[in-house]
């Protein structure tokens, strides 16, 4: 098929019909959660080739992008814990979304796209700093090393490993970044996993040398720092 362009309430879809989506998201719709306006605004425009893909859904006029795993690095330092699917877009045009699918499909099969894991990322990741200020811990990478320089306020127990702590780039194995639950459900924080340093039990964010708990209001820098980092320690 040629070209095809899906409006949705999560924001607008267009397939090239060649192997290449662009999604532009929408975060200004009434009654979406503070987290999820934000990163929808920011996100902005991604470009997500169709290698990244491994399968498309469309059911109840709804279209679900099925990354491999692998390809997204903001996708993979999320995991689950979003309140929204940036890849699944509701209330579709039924038809074209159909229509779309099957181009999209017809590629896949073409260029022998394979469902498995991504060797290397197939997204870039949104823009980031490199410094990011947090409520205990200010982040920042330099020099093939991201150093935590902690807060007056934080305990002996975060400043176990030094203050400042620089761990090498090399030494970082994972990124994780968990969103602000509000009320009793807890801060948001983005932590990190070494290859030594790191116990089995991790200790609450607060109480972790590797975890910077996040500033209230800043989930999604935090979360685009996560994503950037991520793509350094696996280029």
């Amino acid at each position: 098929m040629g070209s095809g362009e899906l409006t949705s309430t999560n924001g607008t879809v267009v397939w090239d019909g060649i192997g290449v989506l662009r999604i532009r998201y929408d975060g200004t719709r009434p009654g979406l959660d503070p987290l999820t306006s934000s990163l929808r605004t920011r996100l902005g425009e991604r470009v997500l080739p169709v290698e990244a893909l491994k399968a498309v859904e469309v059911s109840e006029a709804r279209l679900k992008l099925v990354l491999r795993d692998g390809a997204d690095p903001l996708r993979s330092v999320t995991g689950t814990d979003v309140l929204i699917d940036p890849y699944e877009f509701p209330e579709v045009d039924p038809a074209l979304a159909e229509e779309v699918a099957r181009g999209i499909r017809r590629t896949l099969v073409r260029r022998d796209v394979p469902a498995t894991d991504a060797n290397r990322w197939l997204l870039a990741p949104p823009a980031a700093p490199d410094r990011l200020e947090g409520r205990d811990a200010t982040l920042s990478v330099a020099n093939g090393r991201l150093t935590f320089t902690y807060k007056r306020s934080a305990g002996r127990k975060k400043k176990a490993l030094g203050n400042p702590w620089q761990v090498p780039l090399g030494d970082i194995v994972d990124v994780e970044w968990t969103p602000g639950r509000g009320g009793l459900g807890g801060r948001g924080f983005l932590r990190i996993t070494t290859d030594d340093d790191t116990p089995v039990e991790r200790p609450k964010p607060k109480h972790d040398p590797a975890a910077m708990v996040t500033e209230r209001g800043a989930d999604v820098d935090a979360l685009f720092f996560a994503a950037r980092l991520l793509t350094r320690i696996r280029p």
